[in-house]
């Protein structure tokens, strides 16, 4: 004779669900680690830097705070992409590679066209904070576009 095992009910939950919570769990820890440490660091920067200075001057915070940060930064990112790439499923993945295509995409597009523009007199020179943001703010809203679909 074969015995069914009962369905689950509210009281406990499956592997799968347990496994899935503890990826979540995973990723939370991991952009919380990381955006803390953006934290410190932006807090950190903000006290270090000249106040008067405008944001696209260099030269307004000490050599050795820059190369602190920079060091920082590079391991964060490298370390946080590693473990959150460990910790994505396939589709996960797939989300994350076609929103760095698009935002490859917009780079490779957008700071030719502006750079012949601003040789041809019509804008202003390329600006890399503002690139960086227009491929960042691209990524974001295409990775969540293509979750959302």
């Amino acid at each position: 004779m074969i015995r069914l095992e009962p369905a689950m009910t509210g009281k406990g939950i499956g592997p799968g669900e347990a496994a899935s919570r503890a990826k979540s769990r995973r990723t939370i820890l991991n952009f919380s680690v990381l955006a803390l440490l953006g934290g410190a660091v932006g807090f950190t920067a903000a006290l270090v830097e000249q106040h008067d200075a405008p944001i696209s001057a260099g030269g307004t915070m000490p050599g050795w705070f820059a190369i602190l940060a920079a060091a920082v930064m590079v391991v964060a990112v490298l370390g946080g992409s590693v473990f959150y790439h460990r910790n994505m499923d396939e589709l996960q993945r797939l989300d994350n590679y076609w929103a760095a295509t698009m935002g490859a995409n917009v780079f490779l597009l957008g700071y030719p066209v502006w750079l012949i523009l601003w040789k041809g007199g019509l804008v202003p020179a390329p600006d890399a904070m503002t690139l960086y943001l227009v491929v960042f703010v691209t990524m974001m809203i295409a990775y969540f576009w293509r979750k959302m679909r």
